[in-house]
């Protein structure tokens, strides 16, 4: 049984996206408890679909939350809906966060409320790829803007703690402009010569951003600025070649019926390779399980966050993360 807290005003579409669909999870998770943290008066028309097994927390909703400097956030007690989650999360009355609130916020509040590991200056934030191979996550993708050998060993570690329950041994790579070795900046050549040292991984030297979705390896590190825009710009590709396929299929009938044939046998392969099944990024890096969902965010795309958030809980990823942090001199 996992115990979810839901922040219901995170993202672009706020309540009247993330109470319906969060709902119907629920419905279909009797197993899992949900919590709503948010202003009544945006659930109080949902109030009559409710399941058993969700709670409402009445907060203030406080909108100017994601204006807030870090320092301001760290120096004020907060009532927001997200900050009010937090709480609870660090007070073990929940197991995960689930929010579609700024990267800034989620981070800043993570060190606010949790331990942050020694290794780190910072929390990470650690996604999964659309892949039809090996189980793939990136990081780090928008928490920071570069990164030292150092912070690149320690992401690599926090990627080796989330596959560790799956892999026993897994396959770690390098973003990089080339797989040669000697390419590079010094950062990338001196974490690359550190990582090929390492046990119980098999480190698979540089890896090029045409092949980081080809399901190759099972840990994709670079920095947040680097990642950031590589799976932006690769998801934003894949939903337009997605778009310009279903378009072409749409201009005749015979178009149609060639449509409907293909769909059958594209569905499992389109499944995995859409966006909204890989959301659901960890804030990783502190003992709280955070999980940050897109701000564009509907139904699919919320229903796999909240997924995320039950795997990383039962498979307990925040203490193998910790564990592999833990082993570096």
């Amino acid at each position: 049984m996992a115990k979810l807290a839901v922040d219901i005003h995170g993202g672009d579409y706020g309540p009247s996206v993330v109470i319906p669909s969060c709902l119907d999870f629920f419905r279909s998770h009797p197993e899992h408890l949900g919590y709503f943290f948010g202003d009544a008066r945006f659930y109080r028309a949902f109030i009559h679909e409710c399941p058993s097994n969700l709670e409402w927390i009445d907060t203030d909703e406080l909108s100017d939350v994601e204006k807030a400097s870090p320092s301001k956030l760290l120096r004020k007690q907060g009532l927001s809906s997200i900050e009010i989650a937090y709480k609870a999360l660090a007070n073990k009355d929940v197991d995960a966060v689930i929010s579609a609130e700024h990267t800034g916020v989620l981070l800043t509040l993570a060190t606010k409320y949790g331990q942050l590991h020694n290794q780190l200056n910072r929390p990470a934030l650690a996604s999964w790829l659309p892949t039809t191979g090996l189980e793939t996550v990136m990081l780090d993708l928008g928490a920071s803007f570069s990164a030292t050998s150092d912070q690149l060993i320690a992401y690599s570690a926090i990627g080796i703690g989330l596959m560790r329950s799956s892999y026993a041994v897994p396959k770690v790579s390098l973003l990089n402009l080339g797989t040669e070795a000697y390419k590079g900046p010094l950062e990338l050549r001196t974490a690359y010569k550190v990582l090929s040292q390492w046990q119980n991984i098999d480190f698979a030297g540089f890896i090029e951003a045409s092949d980081i979705y080809n399901g190759s390896t099972n840990i994709v590190v670079t920095d947040g600025f680097t990642g950031n825009t590589a799976i932006k710009s690769a998801e934003g590709a894949l939903k337009l070649a997605i778009k310009s396929v279903s378009t072409q299929l749409q201009q005749s009938i015979l178009h149609k019926v060639l449509g409907l044939v293909l769909k059958q046998q594209l569905k499992n392969t389109m499944t995995k390779l859409h966006p909204d099944e890989a959301n659901g990024a960890l804030v990783a890096g502190t003992e709280l399980l955070i999980i940050k969902s897109h701000g564009n965010a509907k139904k699919r795309a919320l229903t796999a966050a909240l997924k995320r958030a039950v795997y990383a809980i039962e498979h307990k990823s925040t203490e193998l993360i910790w564990a592999e942090l833990d082993k570096i001199n």
